[in-house]
């Protein structure tokens, strides 16, 4: 096998075993590596070490257990392999930004901070983020015009190209687009938002809010201080990259999130959302 099959071969192993008492030494053995040897490995493909990789896993599956059984917390809790209720708090906290009693009192949990099992897409895709530290920038208040939406199902990868076809279609009679056009999309939410689902905005920038028709809505994007990613390929593969930013990048870092909202842009380096050449920016406020 090649050492990308024996990572995807031990995520499998996890797997089959988050709710046994499995070891880092374990999915080594597992994998015929040394434990030193097998770290650097699967860092070096997924860039979870396998301990991290295993805990947000059992912490993903357990949020799930509180939001659709009655289990007692403390079971669950037992069950993902969390040796007390104080630890499995203190972990589940770390990754959610909430408390397991939180969620099991109806508190929505972030989408971002779900850790799925890791594909080899996933592999590759955040194979390409990761080769291309973030860039801290300022940007100045940016205008669009365009539509807004929301989705509440995750549950399928999203493809947003049918609305964006239909968006482009309609963009020539926005007149007052600023030259070279550029186009964003944005997702937010509210912070007491109870719908488990996100907002989204696709619009192109312009240069004021006068003539603009009752058919699209003019949102802004704030001044401010933040972080540029680049995604590289397919635009609906774009989701890949947001799971490594929030999954593996900024857990690893001092960035503190601010506003509760993201966005893409996608300028003269965007070749269209079927072209493997083709690159966006994502930015994420911070402080």
């Amino acid at each position: 096998m090649t050492n990308k099959e024996i990572v995807l071969h031990s995520i499998r192993y996890i797997e089959k075993n988050l709710t046994e008492p499995l070891s880092v030494t374990d999915i080594s053995h597992e994998a015929h590596y040394s434990l030193y040897h097998f770290i650097r490995l699967f860092q070096s493909v997924t860039g979870f070490s396998p301990g991290n990789y295993m805990q947000q896993r059992r912490l993903t599956e357990a949020a799930k257990k509180l939001c659709h059984t009655k289990k007692r917390i403390i079971e669950i809790a037992f069950d993902f392999q969390f040796g007390s209720h104080e630890a499995f708090t203190r972990a589940f906290r770390k990754q959610f930004g909430i408390n397991p009693t939180e969620i099991r009192n109806g508190s929505p949990l972030a989408s971002p901070a779900m850790v799925e099992p890791l594909t080899e897409e996933y592999i590759f895709q955040s194979e390409k983020a990761r080769n291309e530290p973030p860039e801290v920038m300022m940007l100045p208040e940016i205008l669009m015009a365009g539509v807004s939406f929301f989705v509440s199902d995750f549950s399928k990868e999203l493809d947003f190209s049918g609305i964006w076809g239909q968006f482009m279609n309609e963009v020539s009679a926005i007149e007052n687009r600023v030259k070279p056009e550029r186009y964003f999309q944005v997702q937010y939410w509210f912070e007491k938002q109870e719908a488990g689902g996100l907002y989204f905005f696709i619009g192109v920038e312009i240069d004021g809010i006068s003539g603009v028709k009752p058919q699209f809505v003019v949102k802004t994007i704030p001044a401010g201080r933040y972080l540029r990613f680049v995604h590289k390929g397919f635009a609906n593969k774009v989701g890949y990259t947001y799971k490594y930013i929030y999954n593996q990048f900024l857990p690893e870092t001092d960035y503190r999130l601010i506003s509760p909202f993201s966005f893409e842009l996608y300028g003269e380096r965007s070749k269209g959302p079927y072209n493997e050449d083709s690159e966006s920016d994502i930015f994420i406020p911070i402080e």
